[in-house]
């Protein structure tokens, strides 16, 4: 599809801002039933959909830790290197995320603040039609450097066995409890705990419809990062923009999903119409062309704007997951961008580079979830814990603002609790 930014319609600009096809209502009537049927019956539950969407052979769901240490044995070492490569990438980037404590006196008394890590958190590695090593690093890596100390992996098995692969990269990142379960019994198992496995205190990483539908209905109990959508990509382009590899990153995103979304925002008609070009001839010889053919043939989407500003003002409130943007000069644009999951500047910065081995993160907010939060880091591993300690001058300042406030609000207890202090230094 294209268009013309200044002639689109308002109701073909809400279609395109909210990503309309993506129906997490129906995911989440068939998500319902099999959460409320793991949580109370717990492993018998689990293991009755790991047999039948799983493969699961037998009643073992957690792969043995000798399977798990031979499984990097069994994968070709030039894959191998490259996991290493990534990880030690994706260790030096958030390694910077450095969380802040502190601590100050003022005529009050000692304030501060503690940053403590989560003790245990699930991770859900998603399977389907390919084998995700990434996001195990992805979603490992951050909270091992937060300082978490139990991890519990889930993902789908092939006929109950996960992709040495997976394992390997597990194994690299330091995770030893790997449950070869998906879906959302996975979800509900991490959520609530069996006997098998035991709760956590936070779900992350991606996965389908159902997945997140799943995320969505256990959040009231147990945090979760952010519900994740069918992949996508918004690039901004000028007339230096190249077509080849405009086309390129953007069947990078729908070869994922057949509702995923590439969408190009150019102020350059030519640019647009050579990537669309690009785009037709590289999906009738793309290896997964039918997953992608599908998705392009309403998520590739062509919008001409009358300069860059209207476009970036386009890509803030679309809010894309992935931001690419083949501009000349790209730099200056980054103080303009307000919204967005991850940023690639220039024509040499593929989403690719990010989803691999940049050392930025993958696990990225979908459908415009990135106007209000940010993607997976350290960050989201730990808690804030404020504390004080009010001295007796503390206690002679600030008492009466309490009791003046306090019995403005209803509150004369909390009034009274202030009070008191400032009364017993006075006895």
């Amino acid at each position: 599809m294209t268009f013309e930014l200044s002639e689109m319609t308002a109701e073909e600009t809400r279609s395109v801002l909210e990503r309309e096809g993506v129906d997490l209502v129906a995911a989440a009537e068939k998500a319902r039933p099999i959460i409320e049927d793991v949580r109370s019956r717990g492993d018998v539950a689990v293991r009755r959909y790991a047999k039948r969407l799983d493969g699961l052979k037998g009643e073992q769901m957690r792969v043995s830790e000798m399977e798990l240490r031979s499984a990097r044995n069994r994968v070709p070492r030039v894959l191998l290197d490259a996991l290493r490569v990534s990880k030690l990438r994706i260790e030096s980037f958030h390694k910077r995320q450095e969380p802040m404590q502190f601590q100050y006196q003022d005529e009050c008394g000692t304030f501060g603040q503690r940053m403590v890590p989560l003790r245990r958190v699930g991770v859900y590695v998603p399977g389907g039609s390919a084998d995700y090593a990434s996001t195990v690093l992805m979603a490992s890596v951050p909270a091992k450097i937060a300082g978490v100390k139990e991890i519990a992996l889930c993902t789908p098995g092939r006929g109950g066995k996960v992709p040495d692969v997976i394992l390997a990269a597990a194994y690299l990142c330091g995770v030893s409890e790997v449950y070869a379960i998906g879906g959302a019994h996975a979800i509900a198992a991490m959520a609530y705990g069996t006997a098998t496995i035991e709760k956590v205190q936070k779900v992350v990483g991606p996965g389908g419809a159902v997945v997140t539908a799943a995320k969505l209905l256990v959040r009231n109990d147990c945090d979760i990062d952010f519900l994740a959508g069918p992949s996508e990509v918004l690039v901004l382009a000028d007339a230096k923009g190249n077509p080849e590899l405009i086309a390129a990153d953007m069947l990078a995103q729908l070869e994922h999903d057949p509702q995923a979304r590439a969408v190009l925002v150019t102020s350059s008609k030519r640019v647009a119409d050579e990537t669309k070009k690009e785009l037709e001839c590289k999906l009738q010889m793309a290896e997964r062309t039918e997953i992608a053919s599908q998705a392009a043939a309403k998520g590739a989407i062509f919008i001409v704007t009358e300069d860059m500003d209207a476009a970036m003002r386009f890509s803030n409130a679309y809010a894309p997951e992935h931001l690419l943007m083949d501009v000349a000069g790209p730099m200056k644009w980054l103080d303009k961008i307000e919204s967005a999951g991850s940023v690639f500047l220039g024509g040499n910065s593929s989403v690719a580079f990010g989803d691999y081995c940049s050392g930025t993160n993958h696990i990225l907010p979908t459908k415009g979830g990135a106007r209000m939060r940010s993607t997976l880091c350290v960050y989201d591993f730990l808690k804030t814990i404020p504390y004080q300690s009010i001295s007796s001058n503390g206690v002679k300042k600030l008492a009466g603002i309490v009791d003046i406030l306090a019995r403005s609000e209803g509150l004369p207890a909390h009034a009274e609790a202030a009070m008191a202090r400032k009364r017993r230094l006075k006895g």
